[in-house]
């Protein structure tokens, strides 16, 4: 299978224009099986509530849009967009072929103030295999590994709009491979790691004030984590392509996690930022996201 990860320049916004891109990049990636996009592909990667202004309905406009791509360019479409649904705003990712859409995926621990939390599955059946996703911070969470460790995969996605430290590329770089790796070695399947490049938007709470201070960026840094893959070249900036077999595997081994984390971490950022932050968005969400609906009627 002949994939491609698209590494997405976030700072183009309104979602006409990001689907005129993404299209544009398709059409040109040289016989494509699957085209991976990364988290909130459509609309942008927001930490803000002002992402609600882009969100898709039930995920209508992103079937329509996934599959009349898949079938205008015969490929496999993964791609990450915001979605309502009743009263609560969604993170998804949704998997499309020329004959449908074969499932969706919810962020289980999105960002606290901007969208609905919850215990949500992690897997899609498809046509070529059954492939796991975790939309990033989840990739990060002992509960992905809880939902998928018992079931036989073809592939893993990692779908991403994760800033970090642009002075600090080896940190970004080792913490990447070691978390995709022990997937990749544990499954013995392929991991697809896409992240967006650009700028960082408002980040509310200690956490996006931190983020800011230090400049902080998506840095891009996509990859394909398989064995005997071999490169595809192409002249696109936005593209990392392999050709990979796909061969449904169960797990061979375990993961150890530190707690609920699969990499230690720094227990500090945890208790004093990443903790009264989360409590503070889900306050946050609560209060607003019925108000904001309520004056777009």
């Amino acid at each position: 299978m002949r994939i491609f990860a698209l590494e997405l320049n976030n700072d183009l916004k309104g979602i006409d224009k990001r689907k005129e891109y993404i299209e544009g990049l398709i059409s040109r990636l040289p016989s494509p099986d699957l085209v991976v996009l990364p988290e909130l592909a459509l609309c942008s990667y927001m930490a803000s509530q002002q992402i609600w202004n882009y969100a898709d309905d039930c995920g209508k406009m992103t079937s329509k849009w996934a599959t009349g791509m898949a079938k205008k360019y015969h490929v496999y479409l993964g791609v990450g967009y915001l979605d309502k649904e009743k009263d609560d705003f969604y993170n998804r990712y949704m998997i499309a072929g020329p004959d449908g859409v074969y499932g969706t995926v919810s962020k289980s621990e999105g960002e606290s103030a901007v969208f609905k939390r919850g215990d949500f599955g992690s897997s899609i059946d498809t046509p070529f295999g059954r492939v796991g996703v975790a939309i990033c911070f989840d990739s990060r969470r002992k509960h992905f590994y809880e939902n998928v460790k018992n079931e036989e995969l073809s592939l893993i996605l990692f779908p991403h709009g994760a800033p970090a430290d642009p002075n600090k590329p080896e940190v970004e770089h080792q913490e990447n491979d070691e978390r995709c790796m022990l997937y990749t070695e544990a499954f013995e399947v392929p991991v697809v790691y896409v992240n967006s490049t650009g700028s960082l938007e408002y980040m509310p709470g200690m956490m996006g004030s931190m983020m800011e201070k230090h400049g902080f960026r998506m840095n891009g840094m996509s990859r394909i984590y398989a064995k005997n893959a071999k490169n595809i070249e192409t002249d696109i900036p936005e593209a990392i392509g392999a050709e990979i077999s796909l061969i449904p595997h169960k797990r061979v081994r375990d993961i150890r996690f530190h707690g609920e984390d699969i990499l230690p971490g720094n227990w500090l950022f945890k208790k004093l930022i990443l903790g009264p932050d989360t409590r503070a968005g889900i306050r946050s969400y609560e209060a607003n996201h019925l108000i904001y609906q309520e004056t777009k009627q």
